[in-house]
């Protein structure tokens, strides 16, 4: 286990076969204007969130708490009751009034958001092999109350994490660890309660820090499921502002917990109507996918210091996917892809 991906000041970027026992992107000097600028003035422009697509046959729980700095939190539940046919509905809150914390690492930490009637709290215990989910979401209009209950099984000997450190600009670095991850416990939204079994349900875990640029973008991709011959698939796949993606990125596939690197990600898609199509293909001929969108949630902020221009959508993926295991066929595995443009 390594202690963290900051050496002597400067983040070191690279592909980690573990994680660390601390993530410490906060002690790190960055390059601003052309200047060196030390912690805590870079800790100012670091920005950090946890993700979870929490994936049931009947349900889809997107879950996220960001801190973008400028002591601007921000945390939403979005909810899409698949077997409904409907878009779904969302718990959002953001701006000084919400108190968000994101875990420095994930050995043994909690990230939690918390306003009046909205409670979200994630405790990371890798240590220990698991991440808990505590939702307290109350009713509000239109959109129903959602409690939560969950677990996600974290075996390091099971499934292994993409861990990664890549570039984002001169003196300027990114870390994440995303995998596909068993899912098990209850959700309850309005009246209706859905259980989670682990032999079926899934938890698409991000977790991220960075030292972004001021105008960021990125397309992302991400899938699990089990294909025609009962194996679970995962997949991560981003385009963002890393100038090497040909040489690091965070694209990976998992077969059964084994993890498989892929070469960089392409995005084609109808910027004008992000319903439509979306092709998502790598450079290395691995990946050939369509993803088909069923649904978004978007978002158009301008504030005093930030603007931004984010489409997520959920949808399925089909087509092939080619790896050591031979050529795995994706038919209409549930997935995520976003859209995202950005100054913070």
């Amino acid at each position: 286990m390594r202690e963290g991906p900051v050496e002597q000041g400067w983040a070191r970027v690279g592909i980690y076969d573990e994680e660390f026992s601390a993530v410490n992107l906060d002690q790190a000097w960055i390059i601003s204007g052309g200047l060196r600028v030390p912690p805590p003035l870079s800790r100012l422009r670091l920005k950090q969130w946890q993700h979870f697509a929490l994936v049931l046959p009947e349900l889809y729980v997107g879950l996220a708490v960001v801190d973008p700095g400028f002591g601007l939190g921000t945390s939403w539940c979005h909810v899409v009751q698949r077997d409904a046919g409907h878009g779904g509905f969302e718990h959002r809150h953001q701006g000084p009034r919400v108190k968000v914390h994101v875990s420095r690492q994930l050995w043994d930490g909690v990230t939690r958001a918390g306003v009046k009637g909205y409670h979200v709290e994630i405790k990371n215990a890798l240590s220990r092999g698991e991440h808990r989910i505590q939702l307290a979401i109350d009713a509000r209009r239109d959109r129903p109350a959602v409690r939560a209950a969950l677990r996600c099984v974290h075996d390091l000997a099971a499934i292994r994490p993409l861990v990664a450190v890549l570039p984002v600009g001169e003196g300027r670095a990114m870390y994440t660890h995303k995998v596909p991850l068993p899912l098990e416990g209850a959700i309850t939204v309005g009246q209706r309660s859905y259980t989670a079994t682990p032999d079926r349900c899934f938890a698409l875990l991000d977790i991220h820090k960075a030292h972004y640029p001021r105008h960021t973008f990125w397309n992302w991709a991400t899938l699990v499921g089990r294909d025609a011959r009962g194996r679970v698939l995962g997949l991560n796949l981003t385009r963002n502002v890393n100038p090497d993606d040909r040489e690091l990125n965070e694209n990976a596939l998992w077969v059964d917990g084994q993890l498989r690197r892929l070469g960089a990600a392409r995005f084609e898609l109808d910027r004008d109507d992000v319903l439509r199509p979306w092709r998502v293909r790598t450079l290395c001929g691995a990946v050939d996918l369509v993803f088909t969108p069923r649904g978004e949630r978007s978002e158009r902020l301008n504030l005093w210091l930030m603007r931004s221009m984010f489409h997520q959508l959920h949808g399925t993926f089909s087509g092939t996917v080619r790896s050591v295991e031979g050529v795995l066929d994706i038919d209409r595995l549930f997935g995520l892809c976003e859209d995202h443009d950005v100054r913070w």
